[in-house]
Order: structure tokens, then sequence, then C-alpha cells
């Protein structure tokens, strides 16, 4: 990086290096992983190599990659899909990418980061030799205004050396490092990540204080890290998450309702997602996909199956092997 060293990459944070792998898994493992719809070229599809590890801690998700010399796209036809909105913050740990949304763009190297916002067209031009940290959010966990500032500071590139960027980033790539058993705890860190992150935007976007009408997306955000931790749970119910944060349950469906979503609907998406990471992971190749379902809180195989069918369009089966067979 460049100038002082003061942003340090751990070994869990990003791959090392880049294996090689056919464009279309490629495709399918980006997609799942970042949980984005994504549109690829590449100029020698031959030679392509790439690897990407993911995690999600709370409301937190993390990726790194490690590939060569391709063309990110979110579309219009990407943007149609119905995913959620998202901010995505990208660190350069070497090679190069331009980011171009909104009419600009902007080259980011080793040491430089740049943030882009997953409902608006993107372009990501990959060089060769590279490797990147990235993390994403939703929107609304932000609050309505925090989120319509932020839009503002796509494409533009600053540095890990200025401000509190060198601790914000010192905080996500130790996140790599929290292991399995971090569980609520791991959650809570993650969560306080985010704040930092968040007024770390706010500084670049000049903005002092977050606007106290965002207390409720605040609140939201603590349930939704709450339900992540316990999906496994088929027993989760709505009356046990309102307890556990002092509300109502009329409160929580109303929390719920203004984020055009209900309590359950959210859960049955968030399992959904849970399943797509680990049928589209090579690592559980051989796990069978009822077992998967049951691991995220299904009651059953066959209701795992019509779920995840009526979300996707596809049976468990199918969708993993479409994921990793490309």
């Amino acid at each position: 990086m460049a100038g002082s060293q003061t942003v340090v990459a751990t070994g869990r944070a990003a791959p090392r290096t880049a294996a090689k792998v056919r464009t279309g898994v490629w495709q399918e493992q980006v997609n799942t992983g970042v949980s984005l719809h994504f549109s690829f070229e590449f100029a020698d599809p031959e030679s392509f190599a790439g690897t990407i590890t993911h995690r999600s801690l709370g409301e937190l998700g993390m990726f790194g990659v490690a590939c060569r010399r391709h063309t990110v796209y979110r579309r219009p036809s990407d943007l149609d899909l119905g995913d959620d909105a998202y901010f995505l913050l990208t660190l350069q740990l070497a090679g190069d990418k331009r980011v171009t949304q909104d009419g600009r763009s902007a080259t980011i190297r080793a040491g430089e980061f740049a943030l882009y916002d997953s409902e608006r067209p993107l372009r990501l031009d990959v060089g060769d030799g590279y490797r990147s940290v990235n993390v994403k959010f939703r929107k609304e966990i932000l609050g309505v205004h925090d989120a319509e500032s932020f839009a503002d500071l796509a494409a533009r590139k600053f540095s890990t050396e200025q401000g509190i960027a060198p601790v914000v980033w010192s905080a996500i790539l130790s996140l790599g490092s929290l292991g399995p058993s971090s569980g609520p705890d791991g959650v809570l860190v993650a969560g306080n990540v985010i704040d930092m992150t968040a007024t770390m935007l706010r500084a670049q976007a000049g903005i002092t204080a977050p606007d106290r009408r965002d207390e409720r997306a605040r609140r939201l955000r603590a349930v939704h890290a709450y339900i992540d931790e316990r999906l496994p749970d088929p027993d989760l119910r709505v009356e046990a998450i309102a307890a556990a944060h002092f509300v109502s349950v009329r409160y929580l469906h109303m929390l719920f309702r203004q984020s055009g979503h209900t309590v359950a609907a959210w859960i049955r998406h968030r399992r959904i997602q849970a399943c797509k990471r680990d049928l589209a992971d090579p690592v559980t190749r051989a796990v069978p996909a009822a077992a998967i379902g049951a691991r995220w809180g299904f009651v059953s195989a066959s209701h795992f199956g019509q779920v995840f069918k009526k979300a996707t369009g596809l049976t468990p089966a199918e969708f993993r092997e479409r994921a990793l067979s490309g």
C-alpha cells in the first residue's frame, strides 16, 4: 500500500491466489457469495482464474476476491431481479479496479477504497493480479437520510490513510479472524463495525452526526442481527423476537411493515439466502440438500423444497447442480 502501512489485511480477509475456474462457475460463485446478481465479460475465458471467500456476521456481509482481468456489471436487467438494496465498500489490496457509476469513474489501487450502490447501474473493470476485501450492508439499516447522502459518494476514490479510515478498515479486516464460535458476540461486533463505517462515510459526505429520525432503522438493524443469529432455530417466533428487544409484537410488525417486509417473510428470505450459499459451496457438495435446509431452520425436506422453489424458481438440487457445474 502507498505511504505508511496503516491497514494490514489478515490472511483470512482475502484469498492469496486465484485458482483456475470456469467462467460459468465463477459467475455463480460470485452472485451467490455476494447475494447480488452481476453480469460478466471475460477477455480470455480459457485462462481465467479466480477465488472468492465469503461470510456473514449479522447485517454485515464480507467477501474477499483474488482473480484475473475481467469486467463486472450491474446492468438494468440485473437490477430488475429484485435484490435487496445495498451499499458495498471495496478495498483494494493488490492490482487495480476501475469503478464506474452515476457518470463518475475512479481507478482504485492498493490502499484505496470506493463505495458503490447496488440499486444503480455499475461497471467494474478488474485488472490482473487483483485482490480485494469487500463489505456490504443493506441501506435500510442506516436510515433514509444517511442512505440518500451516501449515494453521492459512489465511484469516488478514498484513501485508507485519511481521517478515521485506518481504524475502520483495521476493524473490518479483523472480522476475518472471528471464528464460528464467536456467536452473538461476533454479531454484536459486526454491528459496531457497521456503525463505525457509517461514521466514516458521514465524514466523507460532510455530515457531522446521524439523523435522529433514523433511530427506528437502527433498532430494526438490531432485530435483523438477532434473527440472523437464530435462523437455525425452527421455533423462532415473533413473540420471542419482540420480547428480546423489549418491544411489543405490534411495534415489531410496524417496524418491518415500514421496511417493506413482514417478520415471517424476512426470516424466510434470510434462511433461503443462507441455504443458497451452502448449496453453492463446493465444500458442502456431499451434504444432502435436505440437511442444509434443516441446518437453517426448515422443519421438513418437503417444506424446504417448496419454499426454495417458490423463491428461486429451482429445486435445491437444481440450484446446486447449476451453481457447481456452471
